[in-house]
């Protein structure tokens, strides 16, 4: 809910609570660390950390942690880089060493860059006694879908999207890096560069894994990490985990640029069901996040909140060498983002000629369901994250894994809508991506609710009998998020959101059943539920591609079903199984 007011007595206790529960500053660096001084002495901790927390030296508590995998090929690629290719220091090897040394630690309830009045996720400022006290259920801010707000709701949002992307310089509170130093240098100093809010969110996904979806990186790995990459967002329990915080990062700095400057208290951001088909004529419009959700082959989105330069891509260069042999040393460079801005790239949208044998759809509801039905965090985590096939469509549903990508849930929206969002490093410059990821937010919280026993959450685990994933920096349950800061663990999302502040208007309802392997994982085919966009016919499904009588939630129109659908007599759509080899992505 999004709430305006004027500024009268009880609007301001609102603004406190507000900014209390925002948790100023969280992401990459605040800029007020960004001078000489504080690169030079490695030292964050603005105003000595307040009455709430101290300046403390968190060089040997990170060392510890990363000593686990100090003996592995991913560990030696993050300290030195490839031999041979001359590569810059890594900002992200023992994150944040390399950049801060001594940084806030807050006391328990606190939160912030420097832990002064400001709670932390889930609590709320309480001016008797200057204390930080746990949301309590009517407290919870509630995500909706976005469909669900008020024409009111919806234009603000986009209001506070445009504010958060084009921050004028004496606004800005976030600082990122844009130059890593060699290390012969006599003096290796990272440079810092203050940017917007929305653009640093941007340089945190691109940094989390900006070496993938390149084809001359995956050779390098090849060559001195037998194949394992580095990813600290993907394809890994963390998935879960990394983008939780990524979104409250996300809503804690939107609600404060929304009560600061726009006048709008209680923001919460939104979700995109898109299980639910009739909800996209309230997303894909002229007014709210452009026009034509499957516009085809890629091209520039269209829309207000792109028009007159407004919306300028940044970290662009994965997305110029996608699908191309590429050249890892310049895909894998960190943003300039002043001089990105400069260049004023229109975000795209629209099927990658990479993707030509997959099938794009957005999944059904059967297929949350089939996610949803184990208890195992792994398991659950490759399902939602779509690397396993959730052959919903099947007369007996069943699903098949192996070590290759996979097109469903999670990976096929992204596929689906193609453009920035299809290429991982540059994919949150479409805003498109934070609907979607809350969505998949939704559905973990889902299965925190239904797996929940005495209380207790399934154990973290990244067991996936495979050697990096468990020494991979990053993926142990106490390892900390990387590039984020402050500085959280695994562990410390993975807990139900009530904890963290939040809730949802509503959850996809529990599986009423399990499912198993299928009986043969080599089958020819595996039939997916969803909707497949019209005009598009893949494999001989609906062959008209239209449904005269609009929504159908599987995408299926009894009035010119295909023979395919005659003879199974239930929706589903046909992706066939030797697609396994999708790229890894997202």
């Amino acid at each position: 809910m999004l709430t305006r007011k004027s500024m009268n007595a009880s609007s301001v206790a609102w603004l406190l609570l507000v900014i209390s529960t925002s948790s100023l500053v969280r992401g990459q660096f605040p800029a007020v660390c960004n001078t000489e001084d504080s690169l030079a002495s490695k030292t964050c901790c603005p105003n000595n950390c307040g009455a709430h927390g101290d300046c403390v030296d968190i060089s040997i508590e990170v060392t510890q942690s990363w000593n686990r995998s100090n003996q592995t090929s991913i560990f030696n690629f993050l300290k030195n880089g490839p031999p041979g290719y001359g590569w810059p220091m890594d900002v992200r090897f023992q994150w944040p060493l390399r950049v801060f040394h001594k940084v806030c630690q807050c006391k328990e309830g606190w939160g912030g860059y420097d832990c002064s009045s400001r709670c932390d996720f889930g609590y709320m400022y309480i001016e008797e006694g200057e204390k930080c006290v746990k949301q309590s259920e009517s407290q919870l801010y509630e995500r909706k879908e976005f469909s669900k707000l008020s024409k009111k709701e919806q234009d603000e949002y986009l209001d506070i999207l445009k504010e958060a992307k084009n921050e004028a310089e004496d606004k800005m509170v976030w600082a990122v890096v844009t130059e890593e130093p060699m290390d012969t240098d006599d003096k290796p100093t990272f440079k810092l560069q203050n940017v917007s809010t929305y653009d640093m969110l941007v340089v945190l996904h691109f940094l989390s894994a900006r070496e993938k979806d390149n084809e001359d990186c995956k050779a390098i790995f090849n060559a001195t990490t037998n194949g394992s990459e580095i990813d600290f967002a993907h394809e890994f329990s963390g998935f879960i985990t990394w983008h939780r915080y990524y979104l409250l990062i996300l809503e804690s700095e939107l609600r404060r640029i929304a009560a600061e400057r726009l006048g709008i208290y209680n923001f919460a951001i939104a979700y995109w069901a898109w299980d639910w088909k009739p909800n996209n004529e309230d997303i894909f419009n002229d007014g709210h996040f452009g026009v034509d959700p499957f516009p085809g082959n890629s091209t520039d989105v269209t829309g207000q909140l792109f028009q007159n330069g407004n919306w300028p891509v940044v970290c662009n260069e994965p997305y110029i060498q996608f699908g191309k042999t590429g050249n890892c040393t310049k895909a894998r460079e960190v943003c300039n983002v002043q001089k990105n801005r400069a260049q004023n790239i229109r975000l795209k949208r629209g099927f990658h000629p990479k993707d030509k044998e997959k099938h794009p759809f957005l999944p059904g509801d059967t297929s949350i369901q089939m996610a949803l039905a184990v208890d195992d965090n792994n398991e659950f985590r490759k399902r939602l994250e779509g690397f396993v096939d959730l052959c919903a469509g099947n007369e007996t549903k069943c699903t098949i894994s192996n070590n290759s990508a996979h097109n469903n849930l999670h990976n096929a929206v992204h596929i689906y809508i193609g453009g920035h969002m299809r290429v991982l490093g540059p994919a949150s410059n479409d805003p498109i991506f934070f609907l979607h990821h809350a969505n998949i937010d939704r559905i973990l919280e889902s299965w925190f609710q239904y797996n929940k026993l005495n209380g207790n959450l399934p154990p973290f685990s990244v067991n996936d009998n495979s050697s990096d994933a468990i020494q991979h920096p990053g993926y142990s349950e106490d390892d900390y998020l990387i590039p984020m800061f402050p500085l959280k663990t695994n562990a410390d999302m993975y807990k139900t959101a009530d904890e963290f502040g939040y809730k949802y208007d509503e959850l996809p309802p529990m599986p009423t059943e399990t499912y198993e392997r299928c009986s043969d994982p080599t089958a020819a085919c595996c039939l997916k539920d969803g909707y497949s966009p019209d005009g598009y016919n893949p494999d001989g499904y609906n062959p008209d591609g239209y449904n005269p009588d609009g929504y159908n939630p599987d995408g299926y129109n009894p009035d010119s079903a295909s023979a395919l659908h005659q003879m199974a007599s239930l929706p589903f759509l046909l992706v066939l199984a030797y697609t396994a080899h999708y790229v890894n992505f997202l």
